[in-house]
């Protein structure tokens, strides 16, 4: 079997037939001019056939070395084109997910960008959910992420994958009014998201606490309620692990405590796509693994750590 040449020396002579130069052989591969002189040499050296001489100022191939450089040109090209195909049809592993803009925020993004690191081959779509009728329809995506079990039970998510326990209760800043007394909870306004209201009634039939308000605002986006709630407009009922910042920093409390759904943070494949395609599968199980919440309802420390490998 003939031994082949070291593939950097390839390269060097396949950039020298190209450009014409050493230098510009040099350039092209972004090499200094020594180190592609050298690697020129040892090819010539092992091939034991003069494949280049000098002319003028440069160098220019032998007929000899005009004969292998085609061949070594094919050769490198038909390399780069298989490689390109490998690659191509790598990157094209995309997997689409739907969430609310809240939850993009708060929970896809620091969990797309962590299994980026683990995996740049697949590419993860987010597609946001519209709030009127978002818990019924899925739509052309390949998985679904849910979180709201006072209005999406765990039955609306068959074969789902759980990510942790929901912790969902009241939020209101600090300095607004309310009261806890006889078994009620009461306040002026309730916020509510769009297509979310019926929460509040099935929060209080889970926690025994009644909720007496005078008005209701509605909002179209989660993210907008429990803005509002935090600027003393009234209370909105929200996960921990979305208002984590706000509780932790002090701007929303919680007095009425929260609801825990174990096992309430579910991913599932779409009802169009009910077998997940092989990218999907791998996100599904890393996501088992390191998408999960904390014990205590919020995310977990890794997931907000840019750093983490």
């Amino acid at each position: 079997m003939v031994h082949l040449p070291p593939l950097a020396s390839l390269l060097a002579f396949d950039a020298l037939y190209h450009s014409g130069s050493v230098t510009g052989a040099a350039h092209q591969l972004g090499r200094t001019h020594s180190a592609v002189s050298k690697q020129l040499h040892q090819l010539q050296d092992l091939a034991g056939v003069a494949l280049f001489e000098k002319h003028g100022s440069g160098v220019r191939l032998t007929p000899e070395g005009q004969k292998f450089a085609i061949v070594v040109s094919a050769s490198l090209a038909d390399i780069r084109r298989g490689y390109a195909e490998v690659t191509r049809s790598r990157k094209q592993q995309t997997v689409s997910i739907k969430v609310s803009s809240t939850f993009a925020r708060v929970w896809a993004i620091p969990i797309v960008a962590r299994f980026n690191r683990h995996h740049p081959d697949i590419e993860i779509q987010i597609t946001l959910t519209v709030p009127q009728n978002s818990h019924a329809i899925d739509g052309s995506v390949d998985l679904v992420l849910s979180w709201d079990r006072l209005v999406s039970p765990m039955e609306a998510h068959p074969n789902a994958t759980t990510l942790g326990d929901v912790h969902i209760g009241p939020v209101l800043s600090p300095t607004y009014g309310y009261s806890i007394e006889g078994g009620a909870f009461r306040f002026r306004t309730r916020i509510n998201r769009r297509g979310s209201e019926t929460g509040w009634e099935r929060w209080s039939e889970l926690t025994g606490l009644r909720i007496v308000s005078e008005t209701q605002q509605t909002f179209e986006l989660a993210g907008l309620a429990y803005e509002a709630a935090e600027r003393g407009m009234g209370v909105a009922l929200a996960p921990k692990f979305l208002v984590e910042k706000e509780l932790k920093s002090g701007t929303l409390v919680a007095p009425a405590g929260f609801y825990c759904f174990r096992e309430g943070l579910v991913v599932r494949p779409s009802s169009e796509r009910p077998q997940p395609s092989p990218a999907a599968r791998i996100f599904l199980d890393w996501l088992s693994s390191h998408g999960r919440l904390g014990d205590d309802g919020y995310l977990a420390a890794d997931v907000l750590d840019p750093v983490w490998g």
